[in-house]
């Protein structure tokens, strides 16, 4: 039996999961260890701590969120590999770990297809690009012209490398043929403190960190990566626009 990988939500499919287990073997009879392979605080954490406090709810387990950041998220997803199958492990993946870690790395700790187990599909997320608020760029354009007029010295950050951020930043970065530094960060806080302290030029973040910030005015959020406006930022353009 392999590991439990709960991927990317369907509350209804997760509750129903742990409750037919529960009923069927008298599971669970201890504390359920969640395990999110990033740093406290950003979004994969908060949604985690949301989903996990919901089956909770439903089902009366114990769940326990584990934060095992570090190496792209590798560590975290190590880890459930190597936990003992019997259901006491389960956990958080996402793009990078299930996905773009295989192109970045030449060998990694665990084997998507062989070691993990998907459940369900947890949530979507889009980025968002966002620059502190007294910066003088207000659009993408601005952005584009200012990284242009002065190669080389603006930089970006992002939660880790091969998160989103980090590829949607390599992206945008080739698509307008910029020349800007990355700086990886354990985590989304502390590359958006970074941020806010002026030591980064823009970010790349999921829209459930930028939006709260948005709106207390500490950033201003210039594009979004979805191919429509989104309802949580009706007023941010997307990258297309």
């Amino acid at each position: 039996m392999r590991s439990t990988l709960i991927r990317s939500l369907s509350m209804a499919a997760l509750s129903v999961a742990f409750a037919g287990a529960a009923s069927a073997a008298g599971y669970p009879d201890k504390p359920i260890t969640f395990v999110v392979p990033s740093a406290a605080g950003g979004s994969p954490d908060v949604l985690s701590r949301l989903i996990t406090t919901q089956i909770a709810r439903d089902t009366g387990a114990t769940m326990v969120v584990e934060n095992r950041p570090g190496a792209a998220g590798n560590i975290g997803i190590a880890l459930i590999k190597r936990a003992a199958p019997d259901g006491y492990t389960v956990g958080y993946g996402n793009i990078n770990t299930l996905a773009v870690n295989r192109s970045l790395f030449k060998r990694l700790p665990y084997d998507v297809d062989k070691d993990l187990t998907p459940v369900a599909h947890m949530f979507d997320l889009y980025n968002a690009l966002i620059v502190p608020a007294d910066s003088p760029v207000t659009s993408v354009q601005d952005l584009i012209d200012r990284a242009r007029k002065e190669p080389g010295r603006l930089s970006y950050g992002a939660s880790g490398v091969g998160t989103t951020g980090h590829m949607g930043g390599e992206l945008f970065k080739s698509m307008a043929k910029l020349d800007v530094m990355f700086i990886p960060y354990n985590g989304g806080p502390a590359a958006i403190q970074d941020l806010l302290g002026g030591r980064l030029d823009y970010l790349f973040v999921n829209t459930s960190e930028a939006a709260p910030l948005v709106k207390s005015g500490k950033v201003r959020a210039i594009g979004v990566s979805s191919l429509k406006r989104l309802s949580l930022m009706p007023d941010v353009p997307t990258l297309d626009e």
